[in-house]
């Protein structure tokens, strides 16, 4: 059995997105920033006429805050019934990945271990499977 992965890349490091997971991707126009907030939220942004709440996946790699330049891509998620957008770095594809190619994670860098559930082998390359959920602090789902 095959499964649908987006692969893309936050803090420079190439990632899968379980497909069933996202909405959509999009072009992040002009995002409005929340003084005070915590600082995985980049902001909040409107997409067709709702205001959502933009994260900064980024932050949550590497702890080093950055102002979304316009245009940006964020990938859409549904994490309790609230839609985030994760932005990412690039999109490169969605791909079909066999079942047997998903696996547990036996050792990950320490700064993606909180956000990584499993890895996935491409064409000979390891990929990490990020789960969205863990990029949305429980805290921040209420808020939305």
């Amino acid at each position: 059995m095959k499964q649908l992965f987006l692969l893309a890349q936050i803090a420079g490091t190439e990632i899968a997105i379980r497909s069933c997971v996202v909405e959509s991707v999009i072009s992040v126009g002009d995002v409005v920033e929340i003084p005070g907030s915590d600082p995985t939220i980049a902001g909040l942004f409107a997409l067709r006429s709702r205001v959502l709440t933009l994260i900064d996946s980024q932050f949550r790699v590497t702890g080093r805050k950055n102002k979304v330049p316009h245009g940006s891509f964020a990938v859409m998620v549904e994490i309790d019934n609230h839609i985030y957008g994760l932005i990412v770095d690039r999109v490169m594809d969605v791909i079909q990945i066999e079942e047997q190619a998903v696996s547990q994670i036996s050792r990950v860098d320490p700064k993606w271990q909180s956000l990584v559930d499993n890895v996935v082998e491409v064409e000979g390359r390891v990929i990490m499977v990020v789960d969205p959920a863990s990029l949305v602090s429980p805290d921040y789902s209420i808020a939305a």
